[in-house]
């Protein structure tokens, strides 16, 4: 087993706040980050690349036997996400039978996207899996975009419809929608319970260090995506990266929802590390 533990860490602004302090001012240096799109680390753990880190809720879902969650870190949000957003062309009760393309760095956003189509809205559109750049033509009703290619999206303005989904997930359900967990293979915790409840611990300090630094991380992403810090602020401040009861209450919901439409063979148990 290597010395480092292999952290997972997604390549999206939105975890910025959480791992800055991490890997700029801690010092600490007994971890190995490896970086990649949701997908890419929902997979990197199931096969044993990652040891731990963030990985979409859907992951743990359907893996919920090989993790244990780290409590007390989520990516979330309590109402509209900003980054997990359905473009259409028509609005969305017109959407039954039409082509959806989902993101194919997306897993819990194609879920939730599934789950509100099917429950909330009563519709049941076609779905297929590419990148977003594929559907800027009319062979695409809408397009589910996440992460840093939604917040790029957006303001081209391209198409005529757009919904947030952790804001219809708010309104039908009156719960945070939980995106995105931080989980460690069970067999590196039986193995590294030390250095897993040590990195634990940074990345709660971590956590905590960049929520009170939000203007400044808003200014120094802003130089880099040329977008008014203003606008960035506001975006991480609709983001909550907690794990509360409430939370756990939400996530519960939306496994069931799954487990009945056949997405997950069965209800997963939220399972800690200790």
């Amino acid at each position: 087993m290597a010395d480092k533990a292999r952290l997972g860490r997604i390549q999206y602004l939105n975890v910025l706040p959480i791992y800055f302090a991490l890997e700029n001012l801690f010092g600490e240096n007994g971890f190995e980050s490896v970086s990649g799109t949701p997908a890419d680390l929902n997979a990197g753990l199931r096969q044993g690349r990652v040891d731990l880190g963030s990985v979409s809720a859907m992951e743990y879902g359907r893996n919920f036997r090989d993790y244990f969650l780290l409590p007390d870190l989520s990516i979330s949000s309590r109402g509209p996400v900003g980054s997990v957003l359905l473009f259409s062309r028509v609005p969305v009760a017109e959407l039954n039978g039409r082509t959806l393309l989902m993101s194919a760095h997306s897993a819990s956003g194609a879920a939730l996207l599934k789950v509100l189509m099917s429950e909330l809205y009563g519709i049941q559109p076609c779905y297929r899996q590419g990148q977003v750049e594929e559907a800027l033509t009319p062979a695409d009703d809408g397009v589910l975009a996440i992460g840093d290619e939604a917040l790029q999206l957006q303001p081209r303005g391209s198409w005529p419809y757009m919904l947030d989904l952790g804001a219809a997930w708010q309104e039908w359900i009156g719960l945070p929608f939980v995106f995105g967990v931080w989980a460690v293979r069970r067999d590196y915790a039986a193995a590294c319970p030390e250095k897993t409840a040590a990195l634990h611990y940074l990345l709660l300090r971590s956590r905590d260090w960049g929520l009170k630094a939000l203007p400044e991380l808003s200014r120094l992403a802003a130089a880099n995506l040329r977008r008014p810090a203003s606008e960035l602020l506001s975006y991480f401040q609709q983001l909550d990266y907690s794990l509360t009861p409430e939370h756990e209450k939400g996530l519960q919901i939306f496994f069931k929802y799954l487990y009945n439409l056949g997405e997950l063979a069965d209800i997963p148990q939220l399972t800690y590390f200790q």
